[in-house]
């Protein structure tokens, strides 16, 4: 019987794949589903499952309905809204693809560091609006429109999070003669060092940082760690820089810090709520910029199939029985081997 893969986030202008195991005798299904229902009526016969976009509930009700499932295979960096946990129970192998828009996100949280550093959009309205130049003898145009702007070589950067997006940012913000310091448990000091960063614990990065840039991986830890004692903790003058995951900031006290100057703006390209609804009081804040979760894009990023079929690589190597490379769960390796493992 020809295996059975699924991918759930088809888009009829990308190969994702399909063109790779043409000739395997594969039975494709293709589509677009955002409910329970719908991926449980479309997925539930797989044998491998390919897509996984952030919109859709990859709920325990979904991956217990693909008895004969083998992987997951999501098409990002993160893999948050997939319950790995029910997946691992079941044997099922949940990959991503970890090297994918690190160029791209790392650039725009730096984008976002000098906007905000630099108050770019609240000096771009004014020009807009007021049809003003600042000259250096405007004190007052600048105290109103610009101020206040430090030199980004007496400031302080804190990383949350030195994985492949992290490093790449401390490699451009050094160019900027920034003081670098981040908080990663699970990077080892002298990595940091070479990279020109301080490691530091949490309360010290929130102390001591006029920019911090999250950069972690969304999970049990990391849930809405940044929240009112963290922004406590944290200078007025500092910003925040989001491009990792929305549910690392907590929502509220977000917002709450942002209203009462407890920090002095943030910049979010990711945001707990996705899309943000049209009452969602981000929306009205002059000291925020939004963009949209557009941090991974580049015409790069997006073209040809270097990307798109990296998730396919992966269910190709599990539906031949091998352990696939870019796998999230290696505690269920041996498992997983000894049910579907080539030669068992």
């Amino acid at each position: 019987m020809a295996h059975r893969i699924v991918i759930t986030s088809y888009n009829p202008t990308l190969d994702f794949g399909e063109s790779l195991v043409k000739d395997m005798g594969v039975d494709l299904r293709k589509g677009m589903w955002s409910t329970e229902e719908d991926l449980i009526a479309n997925a539930a016969d797989a044998d491998a499952v390919i897509g996984c976009s952030p919109l859709q509930p990859w709920t325990p009700r979904v991956i217990e309905s693909m008895a004969r499932c083998r992987i997951i295979a999501s098409l990002s960096i993160g893999y948050d809204r997939i319950d790995v946990g029910t997946a691992s129970r079941l044997g099922m192998a949940v990959t991503n693809l970890p090297d994918f828009c690190v160029e791209e996100v790392s650039t725009q949280s730096l984008a976002l560091l000098l906007a905000l550093a630099r108050r770019l959009l609240p000096i771009d309205r004014a020009v807009r609006e007021k049809q003003i130049t600042i000259t250096p003898v405007d004190r007052e145009k600048i105290a109103r429109y610009g101020n206040p702007v430090y030199r980004l070589s007496e400031q302080t950067l804190g990383i949350i999070g030195m994985g492949r997006i992290g490093t790449a940012l401390a490699v451009k913000a050094r160019g900027l003669g920034m003081r670098m310091i981040a908080y990663d448990p699970y990077v080892l000091e002298g990595v940091m060092l070479s990279h020109h960063v301080t490691p530091v614990d949490f309360e010290t990065l929130l102390r001591q940082s006029d920019y911090i840039s999250i950069n972690a991986a969304l999970n049990d830890e990391t849930r809405n760690m940044i929240d009112r004692k963290a922004f406590e903790k944290m200078k007025h003058t500092a910003y925040l820089i989001n491009t990792a995951r929305g549910g690392i900031v907590e929502p509220a006290s977000l917002v709450e810090a942002l209203r009462e100057g407890k920090i002095a703006g943030a910049g979010l390209d990711t945001t707990a709520e996705e899309p943000l609804s049209p009452g969602n009081p981000l929306l009205g804040m002059p000291n925020v910029i939004l963009t949209g979760h557009s941090a991974w894009y580049s015409t790069s990023s997006d073209s040809g199939p270097g990307y798109w079929q990296k998730g396919m690589v992966q269910v190709m190597m599990a539906l031949q029985g091998r352990w696939p490379t870019y796998a999230v769960n290696p505690e269920i390796k041996r498992q997983w081997l000894q049910k579907w493992g080539k030669g068992r």
